[in-house]
């Protein structure tokens, strides 16, 4: 992981070179304009590989009607032979439809490694830890002279590198005060709070068209999602405001958590055009969810005839004791 910071801090190290160096802006301002465009850069790099993994789940979508007929018709065949027959099928069939396994595992590799370790940079150099006032370590491409002008950055006038829940003597060194944290870091928090959650909401939106009403376990990861909506909205507020989260991180998080949110709208909008669901899917879709419903009903009615038989001896047995009970 620490050759990814190093990559990454070679990208914040040149995007500063360019707006302190050559366009001769402030060193407040390239540090806060750095951030922003290091966060554009790696996003803008994976752009492709987000899209080629939801132009594969799309992919699958339209297979599942081909894929379950394909399990219908070698149900009860266990032998080798049938077997062999049977992936050979399915290969065919995603082949067919332009779908590749690689396509949904391989950028989410690429992926979190390199976001992750653009949150490990950035929470680095804001929170160094010898300190504050001590001589500063560089890291890959970053001087300690680069660290030290970063530790310097504000933006309205409040350090980067600074958090609410800071220590009120370090947050004196570095010229400010916790209310002015606060009043920075709150709309920020929010910022990132709203972000997250328009993403999460239009997901969710967008999967309630494909869910797989006969899996199981399908339906549970969707109710499970249901439960993160309130934690990924209070999430940046409680960590942003209550927790050692400075500045810096939580512009990250609203610049990365805006990318994400117009990323997931832009590229599902796109698939609509390009790879629409089939109509063959959307028949499916509706016929197996109708059958969910209609087992869910019968489920639940059969509960309610099954709590009233076993009230019904119970409400007699009560008659009977008021009717004989003696005066």
């Amino acid at each position: 992981m620490e050759y990814v910071q190093k990559l990454v801090a070679w990208v914040l190290k040149l995007w500063h070179s360019l707006f302190a160096g050559f366009l001769g802006l402030d060193a407040s301002t390239a540090w806060v304009i750095s951030i922003v465009m290091l966060v554009v850069t790696i996003r803008g790099l994976l752009f492709p590989l987000a899209y080629r993994q939801y132009a594969s789940g799309r992919h699958l979508v339209n297979l599942r009607p081909s894929l379950r007929r394909l399990n219908a018709e070698y149900k009860g065949k266990k032998d080798a032979e049938a077997r062999k027959e049977k992936l050979a099928r399915e290969r065919e069939l995603r082949k067919n439809s332009d779908y590749k396994m690689v396509d949904g595992c391989i950028p989410a590799l690429i992926q979190v490694p390199l976001i992750i370790a653009l949150y490990q940079l950035l929470l680095r150099i804001a929170r160094p830890v010898e300190g504050i006032d001590a001589p500063h370590h560089g890291f890959g491409s970053l001087t300690s002279e680069d660290v030290s002008h970063f530790l310097d950055a504000r933006l309205f006038d409040v350090p980067i590198s600074s958090y609410h829940i800071m220590n009120a003597n370090t947050l004196a060194e570095l010229g400010t005060t916790r209310s002015s944290v606060f009043w920075l870091a709150l709309p920020l928090a929010t910022c990132a709070a709203v972000f997250t959650t328009a993403n999460w909401a239009y997901t969710m939106k967008r999967n309630l068209q494909t869910v797989d009403h006969e899996s199981f376990a399908a339906r549970g990861f969707m109710k499970l999602m249901w439960v993160f909506g309130p934690f990924l909205f209070l999430f940046p507020l409680v960590f942003g405001l209550l927790g050692p989260a400075p500045i810096a991180i939580l512009m990250y998080w609203v610049c990365s958590n805006l990318w994400t949110a117009m990323q997931t709208f832009i590229i599902q909008r796109t698939l609509d055009k390009r790879v629409p669901y089939t109509t063959e899917f959307r028949e499916y879709h509706a016929e197996q969810k109708q059958l969910y419903l209609d087992r869910k009903k019968t489920k639940r009615t059969r509960k309610l005839k099954s709590a009233e038989s076993d009230r019904g001896p119970l409400v007699g047995m009560r008659f009977a004791q008021v009717e004989t009970s003696p005066p």
